[in-house]
């Protein structure tokens, strides 16, 4: 790993322990996670996928945090496939939308509601990191899998299968 590459990964790992840990105290910490979200659809309308590889905090963190302690295992197939990915990408921006209409009035909610699905997705990549590969929950985020859906349109290319 370059040093250019290492210090973006610690940049990386500070930022999302700042925003998991900070946002308890803070909740409007939560608003980081609506901007990297907000963020990683905008670059996909340029390029797809291009946020996932270049800029998402969590990945560069879980990539750096875990790579001594993963065992390095491909996930299960059925994981990977389009159905599941869908789903719970469906199931998880239906949350967002549902409880930011339910929210919009109170920020200090609606910061912590943000904070909240920071918490728990993470708590999921390292899971998934620690019993497969370091960035195993790429494979299955919501955003990659809205990401590659949005990208299908801007680029007319169905999204991948």
């Amino acid at each position: 790993m370059n040093s250019r590459s290492r210090i973006q990964s610690l940049a990386s790992i500070a930022f999302v322990s700042a925003v998991a840990v900070g946002g308890f105290f803070f909740p409007l910490a939560g608003f980081a996670v609506a901007l990297v979200m907000a963020a990683a659809i905008a670059m996909t309308i340029v390029r797809p996928r291009s946020f996932c590889s270049r800029a998402c905090p969590r990945g560069k963190a879980l990539g750096m945090a875990l790579k001594p302690f993963s065992r390095g295992r491909p996930l299960p197939p059925g994981a990977v496939t389009p159905g599941p990915k869908r789903a719970l990408c469906g199931f998880m921006m239906l949350c967002v939308i549902g409880n930011v209409a339910r929210l919009a009035g109170s920020p200090v909610a609606l910061g912590r509601f943000f904070w909240g699905l920071c918490v728990v997705s993470l708590a999921a990549g390292v899971v998934v990191g620690l019993a497969y590969r370091p960035r195993a929950w790429c494979a299955v985020c919501p955003m990659g899998t809205l990401q590659d859906t949005v990208g299908g349109v801007f680029t007319k290319k169905p999204p991948k299968d």
